[in-house]
């Protein structure tokens, strides 16, 4: 598979989205619901396209803020402001799929995750133990970092397959 930006965007939409559905795995509760976790919808266009008499259930109006529970949503319902975190992560994941002669190592791969999350969100920069490299971190920090690179591999490596599959299926 060649990296253009269509398969770029593409593939990292894929990743997203499973990166959103691992996080979502930490709000489980033991009966199969989510616990909620809502957010201020940031982006404008995205909340005056919705009809606030009619949300659906995992939008709310409170305190006179549209609000978006991540948690009880796929990544498709979230709002563009919410899906950005999530996309650009991926965005770093599909660079480094399709430039592995440059990321050999575990700590070159989460190194590159880390700074890009960093550069991203300043309060990480802020932030005792997150504002350090990667090497640094505690091991449950790395293995978040690199976490978001072995989903993405999955994905990756799936999609892989089904285009095989599609190429073996067109030959015959």
């Amino acid at each position: 598979m060649e990296k253009n930006e269509i398969t770029a965007n593409g593939l990292a939409t894929l990743i997203a989205s499973e990166l959103h559905q691992d996080w979502r795995k930490t709000r489980l509760n033991a009966d199969g619901t989510y616990e909620p976790r809502w957010k201020k919808v940031l982006d404008e266009e995205f909340a005056k396209s919705l009809d606030v008499d009619n949300l659906p259930a995992n939008f709310r109006v409170f305190e006179g803020t549209l609000e978006i529970d991540i948690a009880n949503s796929n990544f498709e319902q979230l709002s563009p402001d919410k899906q950005e975190e999530n996309f650009e992560a991926a965005k770093v994941c599909v660079d480094i799929l399709f430039d592995k002669e440059n990321y050999q190592t575990k700590e070159e791969i989460g190194e590159k995750i880390h700074a890009e999350w960093l550069s991203r969100n300043e309060w990480g920069r802020e932030d005792e133990v997150l504002s350090k490299p990667f090497i640094e971190l505690p091991v449950e920090e790395q293995n978040k970092d690199l976490d978001q690179y072995k989903i993405a591999l999955m994905v990756f490596e799936k999609l892989k397959q089904k285009q095989k599959a599609k190429e073996e299926e067109l030959s015959m």
